[in-house]
């Protein structure tokens, strides 16, 4: 293949980058990226959504396309050495969110919690939140010492998801529930009326 051929192809590529700079459109006749809308994708990346909606007229495709270009990369995921891993396991049942995500800057809250679930850490249960309605709070209050969750009082009363969704809030209680829930946890309802001799 002679030189003369390199020469022609060479011109010919830099003819054909002079005219789409000209024309704004490549080979393919999709619109070249402005500097405008690299310094979007700069300012915004990694937030695809947000990028997108800034560009409406850039498909997803495109500006994944676009960042790899101009470099830009997700960080590689951090890999826990068994010293965060100890420290994790001493943090993570009993400090606050803000103490563990400033303990571990290289990752966030999520991630944070996929690593401890990963090696079986579990976060302290909090007592459940009185609602005012005496009979409901001590139901409520000996669930918490039996470590029961409310999908747990589903499972063994057979009501679907009525204590789990917590509608009974905001909402009349269904007491015949509840009963049987005071029951499972042998205990039982007392009715006192005002004035009653003891």
């Amino acid at each position: 293949m002679s030189l003369s051929y390199h020469v022609r192809n060479a011109a010919s590529a830099v003819r054909a980058r002079k005219r789409m700079r000209k024309e704004g459109f490549n080979m393919r006749g999709d619109k070249l990226w402005s500097e405008d809308e690299k310094k979007i994708v700069g300012e915004r990346w990694p937030d695809f959504d947000d990028i997108q909606r800034a560009l409406p007229h850039r498909s997803r495709i495109a500006i994944c396309a676009q960042c790899r270009k101009m470099g830009l990369r997700k960080k590689p995921q951090h890999i826990w050495s068994a010293a965060e891993v100890l420290k994790l396991r001493k943090l993570y049942p009993a400090a606050s969110i803000e103490e563990i995500c400033e303990t571990f800057p290289h990752s966030t809250w999520v991630n944070i919690r996929q690593a401890a679930r990963y090696h079986g850490f579990r976060r302290n249960r909090k007592p459940f939140k009185l609602t005012g309605n005496q009979p409901i709070d001590e139901m409520l209050t000996k669930l918490f010492e039996a470590n029961f969750s409310f999908p747990d009082l589903d499972r063994e009363l057979r009501t679907k998801r009525y204590f789990r969704t917590q509608k009974w809030r905001y909402a009349r209680p269904n007491y015949n529930r509840f009963v049987k829930a005071i029951e499972l946890l042998e205990g039982k309802l007392v009715v006192e009326w005002p004035g009653d001799a003891t």
